[in-house]
């Protein structure tokens, strides 16, 4: 990933042209640069490994997709937008969605969910989804019309929800016994990421871009970390949309500790996107 990344800044210093004036609204290129919209709906790779121990404890860890069959390539809607402030400044938004029910599933191994164990051979429901709203200030240490380089902040907010019902009968001691479990949870978290961006133009339709974002946080007896980044090459047919494609990386982890009742665990988006962008 560092490898990658250098290699889009290197790209960037290989094209510095001779410093030239141009006014305040003119680019070389002639495309404009004070807004960027970014958007696309598509299928990439999720993993939720989540535990929920519920106000009566106890929980394993969960895998979504090996213990519950869920697609790992999940429907996924997510919108970026970007606001050059000044010649250095600028402020980035994104939302990222995406939802998953799956059911008729037979449990292959007994695990704790919310308290309740969930018992191999029951018929298993799974549902699980996840929105991302994040914001960014990027300042430019170095631009020139060609590429421009600086560190990024960011704060955002993670909403998740995770929910497995389960039916069946189950062989005790005393008998035969038929169950009905259905466990959910929700949690809101605010995330934060600290970093760095890099944007170059081998040519005067091409960007090249890369972002690396990450945080981590131990309050009390939990710990968060936070891991963004994107390598994108976007290329604009028309003066003000193009296509773009890009790999994202996303990992929120929240350790909440064994005794937490609480939601925690991992959530993974990664994978190839392609998308439109447009100009303003």
């Amino acid at each position: 990933m560092r490898t990658l990344i250098g290699g889009v800044i290197a790209a960037g210093l290989l094209l510095i042209p001779p410093a030239h004036a141009e006014s305040p609204s003119e680019t070389w290129n002639g495309l404009p640069d004070r807004f960027q919209v970014d958007t696309g709906y598509f299928r990439i790779n999720v993993d939720a490994v989540l535990r929920f121990n519920g106000p009566q404890g106890g929980s394993d860890q969960i895998d979504f997709t090996k213990d519950l069959g869920e697609d790992p390539n999940v429907n996924t809607f997510w919108v970026d937008g970007t606001w050059r402030l000044g010649r250095r400044h600028q402020i980035k938004l994104a939302l990222t969605r995406s939802s998953q029910n799956h059911a008729n599933y037979t449990l292959q191994r007994d695990f704790g969910w919310g308290g309740q164990t969930y018992t191999a051979g029951l018929t298993a429901g799974s549902s699980t989804s996840a929105e991302i709203l994040a914001g960014y200030y990027r300042f430019a240490v170095f631009r020139n019309d060609r590429f421009e380089i600086g560190p990024a902040v960011g704060v955002g907010y993670l909403w998740l929800k995770a929910g497995i019902q389960a039916t069946g009968t189950i062989t005790t001691p005393g008998g035969s016994e038929s169950r009905t479990l259905d466990e959910s949870a929700s949690t809101g978290s605010i995330t934060g990421a600290l970093g760095g961006y890099a944007t170059a133009w081998p040519a005067k339709k091409l960007a090249l871009r890369g972002d690396f974002l990450y945080i981590k946080a131990t309050p009390g007896d939990t710990k968060a970390t936070v891991t963004d980044w994107r390598l994108a090459a976007d290329y604009y047919f028309f003066k003000n949309a193009g296509l773009g494609a890009q790999y994202k990386y996303y990992k929120y982890s929240y350790d909440r500790g064994i005794l937490a009742s609480r939601l925690g665990g991992d959530l993974t988006f990664k994978g190839l996107q392609v998308f439109l962008s447009f100009l303003f």
